[in-house]
């Protein structure tokens, strides 16, 4: 994570003077620190020259306009009015008031002036003190992320550098542009190898192995950084770990590549880390593929996989302080990209809003204030959805009083505080506030949005579903067993109680014909026993024996007569299981054939808790097939579970069969829902409608509720779920 930041831009607005203040063209100039550096700049968009002040104390860079410069340059005359006069005397500049005061307030907010007069030391105090903040405030800001400096790699880099320069030539960057073309070409070739290499680490020494894999790459990334700023003359004062939300990240110190006055030159420091994790993995690419499985090759594919994954998914993002924003902001050539971008994000949201007429917070083209705007709101966004991810992160993975809390601040401090911080400033500006096209168009979509919200409009209950027959029978196997025959074909008529296939099981009939034995052998020594007077005495341990052997046989009989299958229902036979032949082993959970009841079908339904209370019996319905030829069936609800279903009876409404229950399955091959699930059973107006099993969506006519009262329900059950303890 490159560290291109801490640059201002100074004398670029306009402000008046405040009520009280004392004239800075009459008052002697606060005089300039002795300390500071003077380096040219960049040319502006404008092609006008301009120069960066470096602070040495606090090692930040402050731009400064054409003006800025030519007014600081003549600061030695002592009063605003005799600058202003030289720069008009000596170049095309007219400075006037408003331009001195910025320059003043500028110099002194960044505490670049000398501090001697008292007004400017109080103020500096106030800064400091108003800086310093409680324990608690501090931990609040920065439990999400924070600084350790660890090194300070000047020394290493100046030693190593002389090993480390042949890889900043044209033929270095030549040859990784031939190793990348190849190393790609053989990963295609041989993709479900390499994917196939990730499947086999998808568990925790895996994970440790990646976690170490990452560290190499960042590492490398790091240094990626640090040699090309040095490479250009840069100093790299620090390199350490960075902290967000507890999770490290290395960073390198590169803010005085900002001294650098060509462009393309910063943009090469910023973008140097990504390029060396992309080296990394396209070397370890190359030797995943030329090696043979082994810990040589595993290494490889982790150093592989690391450095392509972090380099274009984590830092190429321009919304967060990676690589990708300073990239951005380098390419550009805005610095403080993001607080820039900001200050106009807010001023487009008021005009769009309410018209203020306000001018734009600092004169920018028209295209650099709408890219600007669209940056700012996209931004925004970003961190809105990361901000409640980061929250759910830190309640799911501290303990729960812990996690409620870290939530809650958040939630509070991240994401409605902002929120409340700019309705503040509205409310401060109503009076500001006119009626025009603007407001009304607020008005009519504040309007519209309270309605959405309030307004109970939502009335149709949607319902995953499942239309089959009224009366069905799906035939199992009663154990595992081998298909003797198969009595029934698709599409047969068969009436209740009728055989439709015949199974056997040879550990069964082995059971069968050794238990008859034996009972034959018991019958003949109890009749033996009777005749015998010596052994008259085994009668009652013979007699019991033979019981126990009558009622084993009779269950046998039992099981070997449920291996005739039969029908439970008159219909026909729909859904036979493919491959259905004689000799086929099957399993009791197969269903081997259904027997559908033809004259009526019905649709059965599943309610989520929260829609219970608006669905009642005889409320019309309207089902409708995955299938877009199928037609759409109407009915009425006859019956609505008030006792949840522990197991989802329709398996195929799981979301890994393509359906939208989720749920997961047990040991037994139960599906068990994650959520409470009731059923809902609505029989069809048609008696003459098809009733062959098919998925769809149930669509019932329920109690209109407003979104508001969902929500509010919605979050109730949350709290009251988590607030056990």
């Amino acid at each position: 994570m490159g560290g291109l930041a801490g640059i201002s831009s100074g004398a670029v607005s306009a402000s008046g003077a405040g009520m009280g203040q004392p004239d800075p063209m009459t008052v002697p100039l606060p005089p300039l620190r002795d300390d500071l550096r003077l380096l040219p700049g960049p040319r502006a968009r404008d092609g006008s020259p301009t120069w960066t002040i470096h602070d040495p104390v606090r090692n930040r860079f402050h731009r400064i306009t054409w003006t800025g410069f030519e007014m600081l340059a003549r600061w030695h005359h002592g009063t605003g009015a005799a600058v202003c006069e030289a720069v008009a005397a000596e170049t095309v500049l007219t400075p006037g008031r408003d331009e001195l005061l910025q320059v003043v307030r500028f110099l002194r907010a960044n505490a670049l002036v000398d501090m001697a007069a008292p007004s400017d030391r109080e103020m500096w105090e106030r800064q400091a003190k108003a800086m310093r903040r409680h324990w608690s405030t501090w931990m609040l800001h920065n439990y999400l992320f924070f600084r350790i400096p660890l090194v300070r790699p000047d020394p290493f880099l100046r030693a190593a550098w002389p090993l480390v320069r042949p890889l900043f030539s044209r033929g270095a960057v030549l040859l990784l542009a031939a190793l990348t073309v190849a190393g790609l070409y053989l990963v295609a070739r041989r993709w479900d190898g390499f994917v196939h290499t990730f499947t086999q680490f998808a568990n925790l020494e895996g994970l440790a192995w990646m976690a170490l894999a990452l560290v190499v790459t960042k590492i490398l990334h790091e240094l990626g950084h640090a040699f090309t700023a040095h490479r250009y003359g840069c100093r790299v004062p620090t390199m350490g770990v960075a902290f967000m939300v507890l999770w490290p990240v290395l960073y390198t110190d590169t803010s005085e590549g900002w001294k650098l006055t060509d462009n393309r030159r910063r943009l090469a420091i910023g973008a140097a880390g990504m390029i060396t994790e992309l080296a990394v993995a396209v070397l370890a690419t190359l030797v995943w593929a030329f090696t043979d499985d082994g810990p040589v090759r595993s290494a490889a594919f982790f150093l592989a996989t690391a450095g392509w994954t972090a380099s274009l998914i984590i830092n190429l993002n321009p919304f967060m302080r990676f690589d990708g924003y300073y990239l951005l902001a380098d390419w550009l050539d805005e610095p403080n990209l993001q607080p820039r971008a900001f200050a106009f994000g807010r001023w487009a949201l008021r005009e769009i809003l309410f018209g203020f007429g306000d001018a734009p917070p600092e004169p920018l083209p028209r295209g650099r204030r709408r890219l600007f705007v669209l940056y700012a709101w996209a931004t925004w966004l970003y961190r809105l959805m990361l901000f409640i991810g980061i929250a759910l992160l830190v309640y799911a993975f501290f303990i729960k009083v812990v996690g409620i809390l870290l939530f809650v601040v958040e939630i509070a401090w991240f994401i409605l505080k902002p929120m409340t911080n700019e309705m503040t400033e509205w409310w401060k500006r109503r009076g500001d506030m006119r009626l025009n096209a603007h407001v009304l168009g607020t008005l009519a979509v504040l309007g519209l949005l309270l309605a959405a919200v309030f307004v109970p409009w939502r009335g149709t209950v949607v319902l995953p579903a499942v239309l089959e027959a009224e009366r069905s029978h799906e035939v199992h196997a009663p154990e595992a067993a081998r298909v003797a025959r198969v009595l029934v074909a698709a599409r047969d008529t068969v009436e209740a109680g009728q055989p439709v296939a015949e199974l056997v099981n040879p550990d069964l009939a082995f059971k069968r014909q050794l238990t008859d034995l034996r009972l034959d052998v018991t019958r003949l020594s109890l009749d033996r026993a009777y005749a015998d007077e010596e052994a008259r005495n085994d009668v009652p341990l013979l007699a019991a024996d033979l019981r126990k052997l009558v009622a084993e046989a009779d269950g046998l009989a039992a099981r070997e007569d449920r291996m005739t299958l039969r029908s439970a229902v008159a219909g026909r036979v729909t859904d036979v299981m493919p491959g259905l032949r004689t000799g086929l082993w099957v399993e009791p959970r197969a269903v081997l054939l259904r027997v559908v009841d033809a004259e009526r079908g019905r649709v059965t339904g599943y309610a989520r808790q929260e829609d219970l209370a608006r669905l009642t019996p005889g409320a019309p319905a309207r089902f409708h097939p995955d299938d877009a030829l199928a037609p759409s069936l109407s009915g009425r609800v006859t019956a609505v579970d008030a006792v949840n279903r522990p197991v989802l009876d329709h398996p195929m409404l799981a979301a890994d069969q393509g359906g939208d229950v989720a749920a997961r399955r047990d040991e037994d091959g139960r599906m068990l829902p994650e959520h409470s699930l009731y059923r809902v059973v609505v029989v069809l107006d048609d008696p003459d409608a098809p009733a062959q099993l098919r998925r769809g969506t149930l669509r019932v006519d329920g109690e209109p509720e407003s979104l508001a009262v969902r929500l509010w329900r919605t979050i109730a059950g949350v709290l009251i779920r988590e607030s056990a303890f």
